[in-house]
């Protein structure tokens, strides 16, 4: 009975230690802001418990004091050799448990209160994201990509005033690892494919993924339908690996349409991909369109772009790809690209789309200058076909006036019937004459019978 009882006394023991020591992992990588606090340091490790740090603005349940918070963090990279390294905002709402008071807000801590900069160490061997002029904004929605060299490293700044009750975004540091790149992320073929919080039309995306501190994330495109199936596969498992290296991740939402780098061409209905190396980009042809799973709506513009989202389309339940060619002013969310390990990615990717877009614009619009229209043929037929009519009117009406005039003429000269010599047998001969120079003898004038052949 004494050893059943140590036995599980020894069992709810372990479990209990268990339990502690993955509830310290689950903490481990978030970073608060302590009252009174001076700059905290730490690095980025690449320890599967430590891949995801969190600067969290305030602990949980623990007022502003009265002279509220000011917080200052240095992330180092120092043991890193050239890493990526994701910045996004999350929602402290559902973590934070905040103090709030009722008066009046301070409005600079209500825009921004928490805010990073990057201090970047140059390297000719990788493109690394250059060092930020200014400290910028924490954002909700935003995502940063960086290249880390070796000696760069980050800093993080928070200041809150007490009377403040804004809700405020937290800062999600995560670094990506070779094969994996995160838990809520997909890695295909050496990149990482995560889903943009914010909707934006084309012009708009391709402007913000160059803003994004290295031009080092890309609108996600594909070479192939084969290509594309095999992403969509990949992103939708929830387990990737073997053996004990086996790994748990959480599937992309395709859901809904993702703005992808495709494009499709009305004037020579070919469907193109952004092919981007290390240093530039182009547009080239899609390899297979005729395999291509999508749909093409009809629009005024040259180019039509593309979105992709998962559908289940065959008998087994397989998710597809099905990619929709609307107009590029739509408003949605992209799928971004970009590399799992620091490497010469620089470049511009968007110059090259918008230039390929404006090209393919002028053939369509000289097309339409030179080319036979359909309608502007038929409207000049019936103008040709009017034009004929009125002008063949106009010539009967003139033959016929002539020929009245020439009938009035004719009886206005002609003889009184009732005295005319060939009704009495009689009157002067008179001799004409002839082409053959006979003389001809007729019964009245010679001028008349003249005018009778008018």
């Amino acid at each position: 009975m004494r050893l059943n009882l140590q036995i599980v006394m020894g069992r709810s023991l372990a479990t209990l230690l268990l339990l502690s020591a993955t509830f310290q992992i689950a903490l481990a990588g978030n970073q608060y802001c302590y009252p009174r606090g001076n700059t905290n340091e730490f690095q980025l490790s690449k320890k599967l418990e430590f891949i995801e740090d969190r600067i969290i603005p305030k602990a949980d349940a623990d007022p502003v004091p009265e002279e509220g918070l000011n917080c200052k963090w240095k992330i180092l990279t120092d043991h890193l050799d050239n890493s990526v390294v994701v910045l996004t905002g999350f929602d402290t709402e559902a973590r934070v448990n905040e103090w709030r008071r009722t008066k009046s807000v301070d409005s600079a801590a209500q825009q921004q209160p928490m805010r990073y900069e990057l201090h970047s160490k140059a390297s000719d061997a990788t493109c690394s994201s250059p060092s930020t002029s200014e400290p910028k904004p924490v954002e909700l929605e935003m995502l940063r990509v960086l290249q880390l060299t070796k000696g760069s490293f980050l800093t993080v700044s928070f200041r809150l005033n007490r009377r403040s009750s804004v809700n405020i975004p937290g800062l999600h540091i995560r670094l990506m690892e070779p094969g994996f790149c995160g838990r809520s992320m997909t890695n295909f073929e050496s990149n990482c494919y995560t889903k943009g919080s914010v909707r934006r039309n084309l012009t708009a995306e391709l402007a913000a993924a160059m803003r994004a501190d290295s031009g080092v994330m890309r609108l996600a495109s594909f070479n192939s339908s084969t290509t594309l199936k095999n992403f969509v596969t990949e992103s939708q498992r929830t387990r990737v690996g073997s053996g004990l290296s086996t790994r748990s991740k959480e599937p992309l939402n395709l859901a809904q349409r993702l703005r992808i780098g495709l494009f499709y061409e009305h004037r020579t209905k070919k469907v193109f991909y952004l092919n981007c190396g290390a240093e530039d980009c182009k547009i080239a042809e899609f390899e297979d369109a005729d395999k291509l799973n999508h749909t093409v709506q009809s629009t005024n513009s040259s180019v039509s772009c593309g979105s992709l989202r998962a559908v289940n389309l065959t008998i087994d339940g397989e998710v597809l790809g099905l990619v929709s060619f609307t107009d590029c002013s739509e408003q949605l969310s992209a799928l971004i690209s970009f590399p799992d390990a620091a490497g010469n990615r620089c470049g511009n990717s968007s110059q090259p789309v918008l230039s390929w877009m404006l090209a393919a614009a002028h053939p369509a619009a000289e097309e339409e200058q030179t080319s036979p229209n359909p309608k502007r043929m038929r409207l000049i037929l019936v103008l040709l076909v009017v034009s004929g009519a009125i002008l063949l009117a106009v010539l009967s009406t003139l033959t016929l006036m002539r020929r009245l005039h020439s009938l009035q003429y004719i009886a206005a000269i002609s003889p009184n019937p009732g005295a005319s010599p060939f009704k009495r047998g009689g009157g002067p001969e008179v001799v004409c004459q002839s082409d053959s120079e006979k003389p001809l003898v007729r019964n009245g004038g010679c001028q008349w019978l003249l005018n009778s052949f008018y």
